[in-house]
């Protein structure tokens, strides 16, 4: 099995939803995107959400209001805030994370492979992103509308995957574009 396999495997039960609606594409050569609607109720003893350490990023869409706090192994949990819907959380995946959700949980979540980023940056001969901006409940129009195009054809039986990788890339540009960071300076 794969590694983006693994993670569609995975993504229902990081998020204690069971078998999520989950679509996997490869925009480039090799590497292969997890975009997956995740809906869940989490009462107020739920276990927190707990994803591992990969080498890879999460970019969380939210698709409705929703209350949660990060929790650190080095340090107190931050508070309970409201996550509004539309907006969108970047994690950095290389430590892992875990959050406690309370409430309805509904949104896109999407596994961007590092190694992605970097094929991104071999094919268009722009700087190598070797890192992203770690964002909370930020308000990205670009991401909410390319998750307005997506969310429709995850979990459908055929899917046209040309569309899918085009749609892929243009979100993957567009993160790397706009909280990519670089060790050089250009």
């Amino acid at each position: 099995m794969n590694e983006a396999s693994a993670v569609a495997d995975k993504m229902g039960e990081w998020f204690q939803a069971g078998s999520a609606r989950t679509l996997v594409t490869r925009p480039l050569r090799g590497t292969e995107m997890t975009m997956t609607h995740v809906v869940r109720d989490y009462a107020e003893h739920d276990p927190a959400v707990v994803i591992p350490a990969d080498d890879g990023f999460l970019i969380v869409l939210y698709l409705a209001d929703v209350k949660h706090s990060d929790i650190w192994q080095d340090r107190p949990p931050s508070p309970l805030r409201i996550y509004p819907e539309g907006s969108i959380c970047l994690v950095n995946l290389a430590n892992g994370a875990a959050i406690a959700v309370r409430g309805h949980f509904e949104a896109l979540v999407i596994h961007l492979p590092r190694k992605h980023l970097a094929e991104l940056a071999e094919q268009t001969g722009e700087p190598r992103v070797d890192d992203l901006a770690v964002c909370r409940g930020i308000d990205d129009p670009t991401v909410r509308d390319i998750g307005a195009a997506l969310l429709p054809l995850i979990g459908e039986y055929e899917v046209d995957q040309s569309l899918v990788a085009h749609i892929a890339l243009a979100l993957s540009a567009h993160i790397a574009h706009c909280y990519g960071r670089s060790r050089r300076t250009h």
